[in-house]
């Protein structure tokens, strides 16, 4: 075997086992919400196609390797510790990786800002090594802190967590718009997505409102307004308590008409549900939804 075989073997070694990270496949899982979560999961721009570190020299040479002399040298670190720049514009974050000695693509000049990066901000790698950045659109602009977008406003965050870096619209159906809250320890997954129906798009919580409680649906009042509290399955079928399932393919969701025309569905991942006991998970959701108002009445 020549030294190119050997080459292409040691690379092909080294990213076997490269995958995007679990979040971005799994931010949801229920069939009906992939068209909204495109922003976070395959209609996320995958930057550069993986991470690769850079191999020495000496392994594409023709020359042979320097013979150990046995003579110790001093070690000197040239590690580099990767930036964090997520929730930077794309162009301002390859800017910063390539200032800092990394590698990474070139991208055009497009509104959409990182919502994750592989290898994580902080690690220690060599020089020229290639990060893979995410990146999703601000389809609704920057919602900034204490959220209005879509008729409501969200005046209620979570300890522990930020605003999303990305927000959608007509993800859900027409008139529909969604934005999320995130952990520092879910590596960009969302842990709170809230989803608004205006108009004739608010009558997919009206429907729920009548159907699911049949199916075993909790009824929730939400400011004297009447809602539904569910786990549902990827099929929006309430997965009863006891009932076999995999837990990561489960939403908690609370939903309620605010108005006859608007309407709110707010949804706690796996990754955050699996933290909580089965109360306060409904404490959390129920909080959250006293938190929005309308905007208008």
């Amino acid at each position: 075997m020549n030294v190119e075989e050997e080459l292409r073997e040691a690379m092909a070694r080294h990213v076997a086992d490269v995958h995007a990270a679990p979040a971005m496949g799994r931010s949801v899982r229920r069939a009906r919400r992939r068209r909204a979560v495109v922003f976070r999961t395959a209609g996320a721009a995958l930057v550069t196609a993986a991470v690769a570190a850079t191999v020495p020299m000496v392994l594409s040479s023709n020359e042979p390797a320097p013979r150990n002399t046995g003579v110790a040298t001093a070690g000197v670190s040239t590690k580099v510790t990767v930036p964090d720049v997520n929730g930077l514009k794309l162009d301002k974050a390859v800017a910063t990786l390539k200032a800092a000695g990394l590698a990474v693509d070139d991208v055009s000049e497009i509104p959409q800002f990182v919502t994750q990066q592989h290898p994580a901000a902080g690690e220690e790698v060599e020089p020229g090594t290639k990060v893979t950045l995410y990146s999703a659109p601000q389809d609704l602009g920057d919602l900034g802190d204490g959220r209005k977008f879509g008729g409501i406003e969200i005046t209620y965050l979570p300890e522990g967590m930020s605003w999303g870096r990305w927000s959608g619209k007509n993800g859900f159906g027409k008139n529909s718009y969604t934005t999320s809250f995130e952990e520092p320890d879910n590596d960009g997954a969302y842990s709170i997505q809230i989803v608004v129906y205006e108009g004739e798009a608010s009558e997919v919580v009206g429907k729920k409102l009548t159907e699911l409680p049949g199916q075993g649906a909790e009824t929730v009042e939400i400011k004297g307004k009447k809602g539904y509290l569910a786990a549902l399955s990827e099929d929006t079928r309430v997965v009863k308590e006891g009932e076999q399932s995999d837990p990561e393919l489960v939403t908690h969701t609370l939903g309620w008409k605010l108005r006859d025309d608007l309407a709110v569905e707010i949804m706690m991942s796996p990754f955050r549900a699996k933290k909580l006991a089965k109360d306060q998970i409904k404490e959390e959701l129920v909080k959250i939804a006293e938190g929005i108002h309308p905007i208008s009445e």
